[in-house]
């Protein structure tokens, strides 16, 4: 009887000492997915506030400085993107969990491109706006 709750004990030490090395890495995960939602919706906004400001009218310099703010949030998604991506490959081969994990990859390849498409939307209005 005192070997299985030694066992038990040693067990449930284990789990805890599990527990406290994944931490910091769960804290990075959910970390960079929460910035990364974060700004996504910063980055509809303010595409949403720039449709909004065409059809409002909107003086051109207002509309400059929302495409500016735009690039550099896109940017900022891309970036978050590319290191959410880097993070669930490192943890695919830390914990081996493949299938959240594989969902995860493609919203994140997913926000990368809405980004980079948001980037090349935001500085060829610009361009051509204050003229090539």
């Amino acid at each position: 009887m005192t070997q299985e709750k030694e066992s038990q004990g040693s067990q449930e030490n284990q789990k805890i000492s599990k527990k406290k090395r994944i931490f910091p890495y769960a804290i990075l995960g959910k970390l960079t997915r929460n910035s990364i939602i974060l700004d996504f919706l910063i980055c509809l906004l303010l595409f949403s506030l720039y449709l909004i400001g065409n059809f409002q009218y909107f003086t051109d310099r207002t509309q400059l400085r929302i495409l500016l703010v735009l690039s550099i949030t896109a940017a900022a998604l891309c970036i978050l993107s590319f290191l959410g991506i880097v993070v669930e490959v490192v943890f695919v081969f830390m914990k081996g969990r493949k299938s959240s994990a594989f969902f995860s990859i493609l919203l994140y390849i997913f926000t990368l491109i809405i980004g980079g498409g948001l980037i090349g939307f935001s500085t060829v209005i610009r361009r051509i706006a204050v003229g090539i």
